[in-house]
């Protein structure tokens, strides 16, 4: 009875040693799964972090790349800019090309004046563009244009889609026929009253320089402050040194 008594303690106390072993063994388990849990969670926490400082680094690029366009659209619309050309070849055919009139790259000669004074001053960019289209070759615009200045003509221009006299400063760009505006600009000048405005005249020619236009604007226009204009040989476009030339009649008339 002794001996069995004794062997059913001995196995008992076996009995709660394996069962403590296994106690010991599920906790460690539990806690070991409960450190790696945490480390899985600290690594996404880190992880979502760096992603979340890296987004708010992205939008904070962005709204920086935001403020400074706007800034350069508010300089623009701040200085109030708006530049007018005309060119027989401002017609209703975006296509069409002329032989009276010298080009640059498929361009008029005025129009390319007017892109290189938009990419530098901003602005609104505005074709003036006949009611009833030039004719395009040579010999035929140069009489018509004659014939329009000797009977003193008006030709209407379509519509601006602004007014031209709402603007502080105003680029107006022609060329020169019969050692004179095209008859167009009279009419344009006669439409608005630009008293107040600055206007700053260009054109080209073939040999008479501005013609007396420049004056003349300022006879039209008596109430307008008229700059000194820029004269470029129809020749000329498209060289460096004309672009050249006009970069530095624009620095020279500080519009900042």
């Amino acid at each position: 009875m002794q001996i069995k008594k004794m062997t059913s303690l001995v196995l008992a106390a076996m009995i709660s040693l394996s069962l403590a072993a296994c106690g010991s063994s599920q906790t460690t388990a539990a806690t070991s799964g409960q450190t790696s849990q945490q480390e899985v969670n600290a690594q996404s926490a880190d992880s979502s972090g760096a992603k979340n400082a890296e987004s708010a680094q992205d939008e904070g690029k962005a709204e920086v790349q935001q403020t400074e366009a706007a800034a350069k659209n508010e300089s623009s619309v701040g200085k109030n800019i708006l530049i007018l050309y005309f060119s027989a070849d401002n017609t209703r055919d975006v296509d069409v090309i002329s032989s009276a009139t010298p080009m640059a790259d498929g361009t008029s000669s005025v129009e390319w004046i007017a892109n290189i004074i938009h990419e530098n001053v901003g602005g609104d960019l505005i074709p003036i563009i006949p009611s009833e289209d030039y004719p395009l070759e040579y010999d035929a615009l140069a009489d018509y244009a004659k014939k329009e200045r000797d009977d003193g003509g008006r030709p209407a221009f379509e519509d601006l889609g602004v007014d031209p006299a709402s603007y502080d400063l105003v680029f107006v760009g022609y060329p020169i026929w019969w050692y004179e505006m095209p008859m167009i600009m009279d009419t344009f000048f006669d439409t608005y009253d630009f008293s107040g405005v600055t206007i700053i005249p260009f054109n080209t020619h073939a040999g008479s320089s501005d013609g007396g236009t420049y004056s003349d604007i300022r006879e039209l226009e008596s109430n307008a402050t008229v700059l000194d204009g820029l004269a470029v040989r129809g020749e000329d476009v498209g060289k460096d040194s004309t672009k050249e030339a006009v970069l530095s009649w624009l620095q020279g008339l500080d519009l900042e």
